[in-house]
This record gives structure tokens, C-alpha cells and sequence, in this order.
């Protein structure tokens, strides 16, 4: 059974079992509906509920647009906080996800010291949608439930106990629960009748401005304070609805997709079946290095650093290349270039602007000046005699320079990553497009949100990434030939990630 249950001296004991998560499935969604029934025909004084296996629960992430099989979560914990028999949550190693709206519905919350308690949907794509986000800020407040819900860290024992979110920390916490007073017990009010914080512009503006910062890009984390905001002006049945709403359309976006997909990649790696026959470093190296000189001919071509920096910016990365090459030192790229010359294509285009850079003394933060300038070692400043290097290097080639709007410089940048990629991928040095993800994501700097960067190729469509590439390939035929493999995709309609070399 996903669920057991006893008694024990009027007392409930209801037991998740099916460790080590404890996921909170359909089986263990219906055990915990009929414990309800269970402990109000018994006329129990109380229900224990705790995790087999030392950990509490963890929630069951729904990746497709349909809903779990009833009995749904938020109903199972509705029953539970209106249930007349009060439930007391044992929380042990840790409470995430469902697990963490299982114990908030909860009358009361006790704590093992080294125990963590979380709502980590954001970090799926995804919100909570039992709950979480109406009965946190219900229990801690507005600023403290912000934080939790929309970055989805986990918070020790300890800040559970100081910001109201647990009664006790005990290094028995059943025995604890067991010997909470009865008089105290009844006092407890249940969550969904405390009323909702009152609303703060201030906080709700610092944690837009906070999860932007942090997750830029991604979708989750704001609608998550978006619907905390609603909440506070709802009543609690209102804003259920409410959660409901945004969490479902949210589990059908792409961003939803593209975290699953990487999760399930990074699993298959820790289980030791992904990196096996894929050489990373070579991995990574190719596309940098291909990301690289696309982001370069751009910048030559008709751009400036801090153009290309706010496009890859924009679209999802931390940082773009000329900033990341600042940090890293341009002399670092200058050496690498230097052991290329032997082997490298001379039909190829050379970008000479960044040996210009070395000539004249710029090579990144450590001189103060790269690509940007840092004056007084403080923030990066646009420095116009970069952009005066492609004016000087076009005129010498007699390049008439284009002006790129950025969905152009990303696409071309991005573009030449997936084309170099399926390179790898078809000459065997990749063994599958997932190795590809994870080493765009983890190496790279890809952006996690979008998948890696073959997935994120899946998305766009072979075809429409083939026809793209041929149009950039009458510029310049070298740079912009075509990956075998992309066409034989284009031409049987196979997805990247459905590609085998058998």
C-alpha cells in the first residue's frame, strides 16, 4: 500500500510508503482521501502523518496539459485542513513540491533539524497548484512566501521556524506531535481561514525584480507572483481557482517541455547512461568555438559587441560572448588562435578584429579595457574604439556593413551553434542530441529554460532551420555549410532528438 495507517492510543498514524520520495502519485492521493474518511469515522483526537523511508513527500510534477487521475492533490488537501480530526505533519528529511502543500494544509508542522521544506515548481516551468502559493502567504507573509514560491529553494528547519511556517523543530517530531497539548491543538486555525496578507507594491515589485534577475527568461517564476498577487484580493476558494488556472496553461508551455526534457537528460546522466561514448570537452569546444566566430562575423559585419551581448542576453544566456571573453581575457582566445594556424581552412573567413585588441593593449578586465571598458574597475562601459575596429576591418575587405536588428544577430549565432552541432552529432563525437543538451546547458551557458540547444533546434524545425541556412549559405557557402545530418532530418522528417547514426 501507498498509504498505512493505525491507532495508537486515540492517536491516527498515517504513513506515506513508498520511499525514498514518497511521490505523491495517484495511489497515494487516494490512500490519503479515504485516511481522511478513515480518521473522522474512528472520531480520532488527531492524525499523525508522516514519510516512510526518513523523508516527508515529494510532489508529483505533471508534465502533459491533462491533469493527474482524480482524486486531484488540492482536493485531497482540502479535505485534510477541513477535515474535523486535526492533522499534524512529521517532517523529516524533505518536504518539496506537493510534499510541502500536503504539510501546509496540515493544522500543524513539526520539523526534523536537518530537514528542508520547498516548492520548487518554478524550476520545472511550472507553479505550484495545490495550494502553495494561497496558503504560504497565508502562514508567512508576502515577502517570505515570494521568495520561497518564485525562486523555489528549499529553506532549512530553522528559517521554517522563524518565518512561522513550522510550529516546532524536534529530533522526534512524531513523539513531538504525539504530545502536543490537545487544548493547543484545537486553537489552531486552519490555513485557509487566515486571512491574506495585505498587499505591498514594494514587495511584489523587489520580487519581480529579484526573479528576473535570477531566472531571466523564464516564464514561471513571474506568473507565480502574478498569481500570489491575485490571491490577496480573492477569497481563498477564488484564488484556487485562480492557481489552477495559470498552473495548467503553464504545464502545456514550451518552457514546461524544455525543463522535463533536461531533467530527464541530467537523470539519465546520473544514472551513468548518458556520457559514456560523448568526449564533453570536445563537445563543448567545437560549438564555443563555432559561437564564437558567428557572434565575430556579425560584429565585422555590421554590429557592435554590446549589440551582439544584449541579443544572447535577450535571449536567454547570463552574459553574452564579449562580455564572457572580458572576463575570461582575450589573450586566453588569442593563444588558442595561434595553435590554430597550422590547420586552419584558408577559404574560411578570418575575423582579424580581436588580434587588433591584443595589438592594442585590450585584453579584458584584467587591463581594465576589452571589448568594454572598465573605469575604475567598476561596471562595463561601451567603448567606441571597438566599434570603430569593424568600421576599419569592413573597409579593409571591402565589406559593405548591414545593420542587424537583434532577432537577426540571435538567430545567426544560434543558428551556427545547431549547425556545428549536428556536425558533432553526425561524426559520432556526441552519441545522442541529449548529450548535446546537456553540454550547451552545463558548459555553455545555454539557456536552461529553452531546453539545450538540439532541443531547442526541435522546436524551431528541422525544416524551417534547413531553409535558413541555406539562405545564410549564398553569403558565404564555408561558414554556412550545411550539416549532413540537418538535411537528412529535413528530407525523412526526424527529429534531432529521434536521430540515430544505426
Amino acid at each position: 500500500m501507498s498509504v498505512t495507517r493505525r491507532i495508537e492510543e486515540g492517536v491516527g498514524y498515517v504513513t506515506l510508503d513508498a520511499p525514498p520520495s514518497n511521490v505523491l502519485d495517484q495511489a497515494m492521493r487516494q490512500g490519503l482521501l479515504e485516511a481522511v474518511a478513515w480518521a473522522e469515522a474512528a472520531r480520532l483526537g488527531r492524525v499523525i502523518l508522516s514519510g516512510a523511508g526518513g523523508t516527508f513527500a515529494a510532489g508529483e510534477i505533471a508534465q502533459d496539459a491533462a491533469p493527474p487521475e482524480p482524486p486531484h492533490l488540492a482536493d485531497v488537501l482540502d479535505a485534510i485542513e477541513r477535515s474535523a480530526v486535526p492533522w499534524i505533519a512529521v517532517i523529516e528529511g524533505v518536504a518539496q513540491g506537493g510534499g510541502a502543500e500536503l504539510a501546509l494544509a496540515c493544522r500543524m508542522r513539526i520539523m526534523a533539524p536537518a530537514a528542508r521544506i520547498g516548492l520548487p515548481e518554478v524550476m520545472f516551468g511550472l507553479i505550484p497548484e495545490a495550494g502553495g502559493t494561497q496558503r504560504l502567504p497565508r502562514l508567512v507573509g508576502l515577502g517570505p512566501a515570494l521568495a520561497m514560491i518564485s525562486l523555489g529553494e528549499p529553506i532549512s528547519a530553522e528559517a521554517a521556524r522563524a518565518a512561522k511556517l513550522v510550529h516546532d523543530i524536534d529530533d522526534d517530531p512524531a513523539e513531538a506531535a504525539f504530545l502536543v497539548n490537545a487544548e493547543q491543538l484545537g486553537d489552531v486555525v486552519p490555513v485557509w481561514e487566515l486571512p491574506p496578507p495585505a498587499a505591498d507594491a514594494e514587495v511584489l515589485a523587489a520580487a519581480r525584480e529579484t526573479a528576473g534577475e535570477r531566472s531571466p527568461g523564464q516564464q514561471a517564476p513571474l506568473r507565480a507572483i502574478d498569481v500570489v498577487e491575485a490571491g490577496l484580493a480573492l477569497s481563498f476558494e477564488a484564488a484556487m481557482g485562480e492557481e489552477r488556472r495559470v498552473a495548467q496553461a503553464l504545464r502545456r508551455s514550451d518552457q514546461a517541455r524544455a525543463l522535463h526534457h533536461l531533467q530527464v537528460a541530467e537523470q539519465g546522466a546520473e544514472q551513468g547512461a548518458e556520457t559514456a561514448g560523448a568526449p564533453d570537452n570536445v563537445v563543448g569546444d567545437r560549438i564555443l568555438a563555432r559561437y564564437r566566430e558567428a557572434a565575430d562575423t556579425v560584429f565585422m559585419d555590421g554590429s557592435t559587441p554590446w549589440e551582439v551581448d544584449e541579443a544572447m542576453v535577450a535571449f536567454g544566456y547570463v552574459m553574452g560572448p564579449y562580455e564572457a571573453e572580458d572576463l575570461s581575457g582575450l589573450d586566453i582566445a588569442h593563444a588558442q588562435r595561434r595553435r590554430e594556424d597550422a590547420t586552419r581552412d584558408p577559404n574560411r573567413r578570418y575575423i582579424p578584429i580581436a588580434d587588433r585588441m591584443i595589438e592594442l593593449g585590450k585584453l579584458g578586465r584584467k587591463t581594465a579595457a576589452g571589448w568594454y571598458r572598465y573605469p575604475g574597475g567598476a561596471g562595463k562601459v561601451e567603448d567606441p574604439i571597438v566599434a570603430d575596429l569593424a568600421v576599419e576591418e569592413a573597409h579593409f575587405a571591402g565589406i559593405t556593413r548591414t545593420d542587424y536588428e537583434p532577432h537577426e544577430i540571435e538567430e545567426r549565432i544560434v543558428l551556427a551553434m545547431i549547425n556545428e552541432a549536428a556536425d558533432v552529432l553526425h561524426q559520432g563525437i556526441a552519441r545522442s542530441a541529449s548529450d548535446i543538451d546537456l553540454v550547451s546547458v552545463h558548459r555553455l551557458g545555454f539557456p536552461r529554460w529553452r531546453g539545450g540547444l538540439m532541443h531547442y533546434a526541435d522546436t524551431l524545425g528541422v525544416a524551417e532551420i534547413v531553409a535558413r541556412l541555406q539562405g545564410l549559405a549564398e553569403e558565404d557557402p564555408v561558414a554556412w555549410r550545411l550539416s549532413p545530418l540537418l538535411k537528412q532530418c529535413a528530407e525523412s522528417g526526424t527529429r534531432l532528438a529521434d536521430w540515430t547514426s544505426n
